[in-house]
C-alpha cells in the first residue's frame, strides 16, 4: 500500500469519526422569566437577573453549546437532562442580546432580547 493511499485511509476514517452526531434541537428556545415583575409580556429582561434558557432536545445527550452575543457575550455548553439543556443567564449590563443554541448540525435561537435596568430583590426582579 502505498503511503498516498494509506493517508488517504486515515483521512477517511477522522472524517467519519469527527462528523457531527444526528442531535437534534426540537423546539424554539424558551426563556423562563418566571422570577420577573414589572414588565412581564414586554420581551424585557432586568440586568443582575437571572434567567434560565431552556433548549429541548430529541433525547439526545450531546451537549448543547449555549452563545450569548451582544452587551456581554458568552457562551457554555450544557448538557441534557431529561431532553432538556437549561442554560442559566445573568445578563450583568443593560443592552440588546440574542442567545444561539446549537446541537449537532440544529441551531435555534431567541431573538433579539432587550435588557434594561432592574432590582433584584434576592426572589424576583423588578424592571425599572
Amino acid at each position: 500500500m502505498s503511503a498516498a493511499v494509506a493517508f488517504a485511509s486515515v483521512a477517511a476514517a477522522g472524517a467519519v469519526l469527527a462528523a457531527p452526531a444526528n442531535a437534534a434541537l426540537t423546539e424554539d428556545l424558551q426563556v423562563d422569566n418566571s422570577a420577573l415583575l414589572g414588565s412581564v409580556g414586554e420581551n424585557r429582561y432586568g440586568a443582575g437577573c437571572g434567567y434560565g434558557v431552556i433548549a429541548t432536545t430529541d433525547g439526545s445527550a450531546d451537549p448543547v453549546q449555549f452563545t450569548v452575543t451582544g452587551t456581554v457575550p458568552g457562551s457554555q455548553s450544557v448538557t441534557p437532562k431529561d431532553n432538556k439543556a437549561v442554560y442559566s443567564w445573568i445578563p450583568l449590563l443593560p443592552g440588546k442580546y440574542t442567545i444561539t443554541a446549537k446541537q449537532g448540525n440544529s441551531t435555534k435561537t431567541t431573538g433579539e432580547l432587550t435588557v434594561v435596568q432592574a432590582v433584584y430583590t434576592g426572589s424576583s426582579c423588578i424592571i425599572l
